[in-house]
């Protein structure tokens, strides 16, 4: 028996994955498909997702600063208009990056693998039974012959018709498509018959990242009512004849493939655990793919859960801490639904969302309303409730990627999150009064020297870089509240 099976192992299970790996847990992971799939899918990430993705060294994010005030920021859209700028931390990483889905899984794949990671291809998980102290994945692999595999719990990272999702008691909220889109790859043999980037006409938008040199991507959006069927392969005729009618004339297309159809269908799961079983990604949120945010809130989903089953499982903390996860995750897929479907409804040409467009157009010329919306998109906001003592403007706070000395060797926090455990920041005057946290399974206690003057002289981070709680030594009381508390470790309750 495992002590967790992760079913899926696009980027959002692979990650999962390499959080349990890290910590040498029993783990698989079931997937259907035979190699990473190439579908042109996501490929845009925000802030707090390559943040995130470095700590966990999966990429890498040249150092262009150390001082962390220093705030960069980009461009983008929201409903394809050009009405925001997005903007982080410089010493975090960029404030976007381009990269294909299919790359960043691999990149995923080979970082889980270098630690141990086990995945088992060409297996179809059907469903998963559960009972009072494991749960039964029910599979087939490629012969056709049934296969089970026991775990005492199981992560669905399987995607929108999640096998794991329709096995366990989950409830959700669904809201109907009211449009239709289809995303190919295609060559322009007259590049000038289709306008670049994001375009809207009288009959809907289109999307053109182009590549003069191959295929590029294009996407047509329609919004005339949802496809009579969503699950129809697309043909060559039909997306050509969708981007004709968006703009108004004929638009020649060499060797279109890669084709798929999607629309603004939403599904947030109300509570993302049902006893051993788990969800994340799209099988915890569907939503309208616009601007990366799924596989950006996949990414922190699965790094939010990661460390969590890794603690629970190596014995390091209580069961309890898994409920954590979606207390602090399910808002987040929830803001993201409500945030798309406003989109959809803003993309929509008819005349009766015109004064939709002219009231949210005027909002986010407000610099407040602006900044709140750009930074709750690409995560630069998000911060955790942390219930305890602690008055610090740090608490709940993604810590900077500082660069610290430690024993006289440089380094960043990115490099000390990398093992995927709680780190213990302390001032070489503090040292003395937490000298009782170097035994605690799940901690580093790390003296560092070169933190921000006004910090606190102790400061415990998550293994997913938010705060959990900062203060002086003469507060080192509350050490043991929060880790008791918060992290529900056992050695606290033990000692």
């Amino acid at each position: 028996m495992y002590d967790v099976i992760v079913v899926g192992g696009g980027p959002v299970g692979m990650l999962i994955a390499n959080e349990l790996a890290l910590h040498n847990i029993s783990a698989v992971v079931l997937e259907s498909r035979d190699a990473v799939n190439e579908y042109p899918k996501a490929g845009t990430y925000h802030a707090r997702a390559i943040a995130t993705l470095a700590r966990r060294q999966v990429v890498a994010v040249p150092r262009r600063t150390n001082d962390h005030t220093t705030i960069s920021s980009e461009l983008f859209q929201f409903a394809g208009y050009p009405w925001l700028t997005l903007r982080s931390r410089t010493i975090d990483g960029p404030v976007m990056m381009g990269i294909a889905q299919a790359e960043l899984e691999r990149a995923i794949a080979a970082k889980a693998a270098t630690h141990g990671a086990q995945v088992i291809r060409g297996i179809t998980v059907t469903s998963v039974e559960q009972s009072a102290d494991h749960a039964v994945v029910i599979a087939y692999d490629a012969d056709g012959a049934e296969q089970r595999y026991a775990a005492r719990y199981v992560v669905g990272a399987d995607g929108g018709r999640s096998a794991v999702l329709r096995s366990g008691r989950f409830t959700t909220t669904e809201y109907a498509p009211t449009m239709r889109a289809i995303l190919g790859l295609a060559q322009l043999p007259r590049p000038e018959h289709l306008r670049g980037g994001w375009n809207h006409t009288d009959a809907g938008w289109t999307l053109l990242n182009l590549n003069r040199y191959g295929h590029s991507r294009i996407i047509v959006f329609e919004f005339d009512g949802p496809a009579a069927d969503r699950h129809a392969p697309v043909t060559s005729e039909e997306f050509g004849a969708a981007i004709d009618r968006v703009v108004g004339s004929h638009v020649e297309l060499e060797s279109p493939h890669y084709l798929n159809r999607f629309s603004d269908f939403s599904r947030i799961v109300h509570d993302y655990r049902d006893g051993r079983l788990f969800l994340v990604g799209d099988a915890a949120h569907i939503h309208y793919p616009l601007g990366g945010q799924g596989l950006n809130t996949g990414i922190s989903d699965a790094v939010n859960l990661g460390w969590k089953l890794a603690a629970v499982v190596t014995g390091a903390a209580d069961d309890t801490l898994l409920d954590s996860y979606s207390a602090e995750r399910q808002p987040v897929g929830q803001w993201v639904v409500d945030n798309t479907r406003v989109q959809s409804a803003i993309m929509n040409p008819d005349p009766a969302q015109d004064p939709l467009r002219r009231m949210v157009s005027q909002m986010l010329c407000n610099k407040d309303t602006h900044d709140w919306l750009g930074d709750k998109i690409n995560g630069h906001s998000l911060r955790h409730d942390i219930p305890g003592p602690s008055e610090s403007e740090l608490d709940g706070s993604f810590l900077p990627d500082h660069e610290i000395d430690v024993d006289g060797t440089r380094t960043t926090v990115s490099e000390l999150l990398a093992r995927g455990r709680i780190v213990i920041l302390v001032s070489a005057q503090a040292r003395a009064a937490i000298a009782e946290t170097a035994d605690i399974p799940f901690t580093d206690t790390v003296v560092a020297q070169g933190l921000p003057k006004l910090y606190p002289e102790i400061v415990v981070v998550r293994p997913d870089g938010y705060v959990a709680w900062a203060g002086e030594s003469s507060q080192v009381a509350q050490i043991r509240k929060v880790l008791e508390g918060h992290f529900a470790l056992r050695w606290m309750q033990d000692h």
